[in-house]
């Protein structure tokens, strides 16, 4: 069996801490036969191969060793790339990199050898924590299953000691991450996220339990990549949109902010608080002619939801631990604003009026909701869902086409950005009056009789006609007014 995988009995723990890299070669057989115990770390993502994929491999299969003569088994090794181990101990390996070819041979040679496979022999036993994981496999089984490719299956014992490997083994976790950072699994970009959990749970070492449980919960709320709208579209943008110099987010920019930029503390088990609505032990200040001043606290609760963690969004992030709790902060109230939808008067604005927007002004709205509630909770938040409504609506009936830098645009070229007035506000009814300010009045004045009878800006005019209770001949230059009127009945 190759070297690649052994430690030399004879060898002494001071060499095997010297060591730290090794490369070499080796079959996919010699891989799989191999007595050493070979895990798959918590943090790992999904196991993400679909059927495309596997139909693309088998392909590549045939085109390799088979000619219009039939097999060729003269053909020479097919390589598979690198796969990337992490050496914890003489006898025991994590794959850091190459878990998606691994997972996708080791279905192969199960759903096509049954009783003979590896799987079958107890020799690898790899523990998939991710739903996710579970029902790809589940799925790619059942197709592979369901078409058996006798040609190749009649061959695949063969196959599997052409197919090769490169190893790189270290027993250094960092350099292994370092590695990790630098690759992509064949055909499977990593994206921001998929590196911000590996960076940040490394942060976790030693902490096998909460790097499973963080773990798991990064990728149940992953489900359709829902956090990578999250760190793209709402979080980068909250903390980066400031003043009048804005750009719009990649995936280097998001990897620097949380990332690079987060911050590790003396004892990164204690998370530093900074003051907010979500943090402040007093929230009222009484006065008395007879005892003078005292401050009223806030009841503390020794158990709070995700939503009402202490973190404020612009705040500096601590690696680790903060990192996995602001992320989960900031899942849930976008999930319960856009998804749950718990605030009904909330939710009637973004369906009716919202909805019938354009796809960069909806975006827009949800990062500054966000924004507002992080500041204020749910405090105003449906006079502050109508006021946004007011002003994007404003930009949608006066210009025929929205484009991604409308959004920069309505940042920039006001007296203030508006996210940064939302986070220096000390009351709701500061955010209301910028906003009022900062629209146009006479846009919702601008002539659509040569709109289109159903296009865009008339859709949302008919819109506001509906939501408002409204006849149609309705000005509504007159809105302004409609949402004093709303808000007098909530």
């Amino acid at each position: 069996m190759s070297e690649i995988l052994q430690i030399e009995n004879n060898q002494n723990q001071k060499q095997y801490q010297e060591l730290l890299l090794e490369v070499g070669t080796i079959s996919t057989t010699e891989f799989f036969d191999t007595d050493t115990f070979v895990t798959l770390p918590d943090y790992q993502r999904p196991y993400v191969w679909n059927t495309e994929k596997l139909k693309q491999l088998l392909k590549d299969f045939k085109d390799h060793f088979f000619t219009i003569d039939g097999f060729n088994d003269n053909a020479p090794h097919y390589y598979l790339g690198c796969v990337l181990l992490y050496q914890r101990s003489q006898n025991e390996f994590e794959i850091i990199d190459g878990q998606q070819r691994i997972t996708s041979l080791l279905i192969l040679d199960h759903s096509w050898n049954e009783g003979e496979s590896y799987l079958s022999q107890k020799k690898w036993n790899l523990e998939y924590s991710s739903m996710l994981s579970t029902a790809v496999i589940k799925q790619n089984y059942s197709y592979l299953k369901e078409n058996v490719d006798l040609q190749i299956k009649k061959h695949i014992k063969f196959i599997f000691s052409k197919l090769v490997f490169t190893v790189i083994k270290t027993n250094s976790e960092d350099e292994a991450f370092t590695f990790f950072d630098s690759q992509n699994s064949r055909g499977v970009s990593l994206s921001a996220v998929d590196f911000l959990k590996s960076y940040h749970l490394r942060e976790l070492k030693g902490k096998e339990d909460l790097q499973r449980l963080f773990a798991k919960q990064w990728d149940s709320n992953n489900k359709a990549q829902f956090l990578t709208e999250l760190f793209d579209l709402i979080l980068w943008r909250s903390r980066s949109w400031k003043g009048s110099v804005l750009t719009f987010e990649n995936k280097d920019a998001i990897l620097k902010d949380f990332q690079k930029k987060t911050i590790k503390e003396k004892n990164n088990d204690v998370i530093r608080l900074y003051p907010n609505i979500f943090n402040a032990l007093a929230n009222q200040l009484a006065y008395d002619s007879e005892v003078g001043a005292s401050i009223r606290p806030n009841i503390l609760n020794l158990q709070t939801r995700a939503s009402d963690y202490p973190f404020s969004i612009r705040q500096p992030i601590q690696k680790g631990i903060g990192f996995f709790l602001y992320t989960e902060k900031y899942y849930a109230i976008y999930n319960q604003l856009f998804f749950k939808k718990n605030s009904k008067h909330f939710t009637k604005v973004y369906d009716k009026l919202l909805s019938q927007n354009s796809n960069y002004l909806k975006t827009f709205f949800r990062l500054a909701s966000v924004v507002y509630y992080d500041k204020f909770k749910d405090d105003h938040l449906i006079a502050f869902a109508l006021w946004m409504d007011y002003l994007l609506g404003s930009y949608r009936i006066n210009q025929k086409t929205i484009v991604t830098q409308t959004v920069l645009k309505i940042l920039k070229e006001n007296s203030q950005n508006l996210l940064d007035v939302i986070e220096m506000a000390y009351r709701p009814e500061e955010v209301f009056h910028f906003i009022r300010s900062i629209t146009n009045d006479n846009h919702y004045g601008t002539d659509l009789t040569n709109d289109a009878r159903h296009g865009v800006r008339m859709t949302y005019q008919n819109a506001n006609f509906s939501f408002y209770k409204k006849e149609n001949n309705t000005k509504l230059t007159s809105k302004k007014s409609w949402i004093y009127e709303y808000l007098e009945t909530k």
